[in-house]
């Protein structure tokens, strides 16, 4: 069985359809034009009943006014206007201008995420360092590959805590960000937050509410040009600096590679609990991001992976055998969670596929983002080349772009050999098809850019443990999820499940080698066409 996703039909690549000359079209003859229902303000109005008022994710807003079908006849572009902003509109996932020429997505980038690099202009000379704190772990395939005894470890005694509760539903959504909060805090060399772990301060009644939704706030003011939900961002300053406080020793005694340790150093600040006081909103919301992104987007995309896996029973099978025989390896090498040496240059596992899978279809990123030209720039579709004027929306809908019939042979469906389509050889590896020149899957970019220098430098971090974690659920319990719902859900901007449902656990009998026998549930319920 493969879980039906919202249908896209696919674009005409061809030779380009004779296009009417609609009124207020740019560039007629060239590139689509959906006029929108007022001739005054195009589609803003519309756009922000449907997604502000109603709460419908952005790409659902596309399909219901045409925009997209228009798109769909055009090569996969289409122009609208929002107000008396244009826009351009892509469902393909291929680069169509030059980061140089893109600003952050709103002009309150800064006022959210402070300092972070996401917020800086392309040419900031303090961008490449910034990244460079992150990709330098979270993106090197070595180090990731070496902190699987860790994740394992964590994970495992995580499901242990659970494991007293056998037979009792936990919500599946709580499961995966407890889970992934807590083995983030403890791996070593990421966030070492050893003394106080984030579950924490999730459960709190001061900071719980804006730190788990944290993403969400940020991108109903980004994906839906909504800057009134800024209201509640400053609660992210108090937290931030509580952490540091409460887990000041062990942050002191982290290994190099720590992700908040190594912005203390970028900033030529020594890590002391004065300096700690002393940090500015900007950089404290900076680290904020770095943080929340880390467990946060991780534990989205792990729910929508176990959310298909449970799903597809195909599928589940394949990964119930392959975490087994990993599970079995582990216990028979003597030294539990040791496992093999890590390999870099390995083929994705049936595992890695299928969380590759989860994010093409579910993901962590919006339905739709946008990003705004600074300067005029070329742009080139079906042989002929426009100038599009600075101020223009580039608008991507990532949803649809990730079901491309023209890219992936089961576009709609769950389908780990969707993934393995977009192999160019038998030498691909996670790290080469996660690549920044690779745009196949459109999980991690804010929209698609030349060279992609945007792309998340942590995305490798967040499949390697994905990966991780599920053989180590998959390989030592029995699981099953009831009442999970994988159409979007509605007035949530992060690609939310509508109803994540609950997940049950039950230790193997016999352990990891034991025989497998999955319990009947209801299955989750599949997004409409």
């Amino acid at each position: 069985m493969s879980v039906s996703a919202d249908r896209v039909g696919a674009p005409r690549r061809g030779r380009p359809l004779p296009l009417p000359q609609a009124p207020g079209a740019p560039f007629p003859g060239i590139v689509a034009h959906h006029e929108g229902p007022s001739r005054l303000h195009g589609h803003a109005p519309a756009f922000h009943e449907a997604t502000v008022v109603r709460g419908e994710p952005a790409s659902h807003y596309f399909r219901a006014s045409g925009i997209s079908a228009r798109a769909e006849e055009n090569g996969g572009l289409c122009t609208f206007w929002m107000g008396r902003r244009l826009a351009v509109y892509q469902i393909t996932n291929e680069p169509l201008v030059d980061e140089a020429v893109l600003a952050p997505s709103t002009d309150a980038n800064r006022e959210l995420f402070g300092d972070f690099m996401g917020s800086l202009p392309h040419d900031h000379p303090d961008r490449p360092g910034k990244r460079a704190v992150v990709e330098r772990s979270l993106g090197n395939a070595k180090f990731v590959e070496n902190l699987g005894p860790d994740i394992r470890r964590h994970t495992a005694d995580h499901l242990a805590g659970l494991a007293g509760l056998a037979d009792r539903p936990v919500p599946l959504d709580e499961f995966t960000l407890s889970l992934t909060a807590y083995v983030d805090s403890m791996i070593p060399g990421v966030l070492d937050l050893t003394q106080r772990p984030l579950p924490e301060y999730l459960a709190s009644a001061e900071y719980g509410r804006v730190v788990r939704g944290f993403f969400d706030l940020a991108s109903d003011v980004i994906s839906n040009d909504n800057p009134a939900a800024m209201g509640e961002f400053d609660i992210i300053v108090p937290f931030v600096r509580d952490l540091l406080t409460d887990n000041f020793e062990a942050l002191s005694d982290a290994p190099a590679t720590n992700m908040i340790r190594r912005h203390f150093d970028l900033w030529e600040t020594p890590f002391t609990r004065r300096s700690v006081a002393g940090l500015d909103a900007a950089r404290i919301k900076e680290l904020g991001t770095v943080i929340v992104a880390t467990y946060d987007t991780t534990a989205l995309s792990l729910m929508w992976a176990i959310g298909y896996v449970e799903a597809t029973s195909r599928v589940k099978d394949a990964v119930v055998a392959e975490a087994g025989r990993a599970a079995a390896a582990v216990a028979g090498a003597g030294c539990p969670y040791a496992g093999p040496p890590p390999r870099t240059d390995a083929a994705p596992s049936v595992i890695d596929l299928a969380v590759l899978e989860a994010v093409r279809l579910g993901g962590s990123n919006p339905s739709a983002l946008w990003r705004r030209t600074t300067e005029a720039c070329a742009l080139s579709h079906r042989g002929a080349s426009v100038t599009v004027p600075p101020g223009t929306m580039m608008w991507l809908d990532r949803r649809q772009a990730n079901r491309d019939p023209a890219v992936f042979p089961e576009p709609s469906r769950f389908a780990p050999a969707n993934i393995g389509a977009i192999a160019r050889s038998d030498r691909e590896t996670v790290s080469s098809l996660l690549s920044r020149g690779r745009y196949e899957i459109n999980s991690f970019s804010m929209v698609n850019a030349d060279r992609n220098p945007r792309k998340c430098p942590g995305r490798l971090f967040s499949v390697r443990m994905q990966s991780m974690v599920l053989s180590e659920l998959y390989g030592r319990y029995s699981v099953a999820t009831r009442g999970t719902d994988l159409r979007l859900r509605h007035h949530a901007s992060m690609p939310r499940p509508a109803r994540p449902g609950s997940i049950t656990i039950r230790p193997e009998p016999g352990g990891p080698s034991g025989p497998r026998t999955p319990r009947d549930t209801a299955p989750p319920r599949e997004p409409s066409p």
